[in-house]
């Protein structure tokens, strides 16, 4: 079970900076690509998928289970022993989910949304991937995270308007 657990999170990454570069077009005043919004949906239902698995194979459906463990891993990192991160990760998928019906029900709208607005979730995105998938992955974990967040760096680079 801990392949499908490790799997689900991996793939949602994955997906998840594959949409943001599809996203890229946004940016310059285009519509993304159809492909870009399905692969940002497909890796939400993933990183959904892990938290599920997550919790009923490493936690035993238990709230209090998931803190303590996420309290020691924080504690083994930084020396302090915090479960909240627990609640970040729940924010996280809450930002997504919240995100993906934007721009599904309003593409229009969401293109045009204040950049301050994308700054900002980018901000709050990036400190959770580089956390996932570099600070908190195993050895092994980090040589596929370390791309990984370079790919989403480079996703979110300034983009040129369209001039029309």
């Amino acid at each position: 079970m801990s392949v499908a657990l490790y799997a689900t999170i991996w793939g949602a990454l994955a997906l998840f900076v594959a949409g943001e570069t599809g996203k890229r077009a946004l940016g310059r005043g285009a519509p993304a690509p159809t492909w870009a919004w399905r692969a940002w949906t497909l890796g939400l239902a993933l990183c959904i998928s892990h938290v599920l698995l997550a919790f009923a194979v490493r936690h035993h459906w238990s709230q209090d289970a998931a803190i303590a463990e996420t309290a020691a891993r924080t504690a083994e990192v930084f020396g302090v022993p915090w479960g909240g991160g627990v609640y970040v990760n729940y924010l996280f998928v809450a930002l997504w989910l919240a995100e993906v019906w934007w721009w599904h029900a309003d593409p229009l709208a969401y293109a045009r949304r204040p950049r301050w607005i994308d700054w900002t979730l980018r901000g709050f995105y990036a400190l959770i991937i580089v956390n996932a998938a570099v600070v908190f992955a195993s050895p092994a974990g980090r040589v596929a995270g370390v791309p990984l967040v370079a790919a989403l760096l480079w996703a979110w680079r300034p983009a040129g308007r369209i001039e029309g």
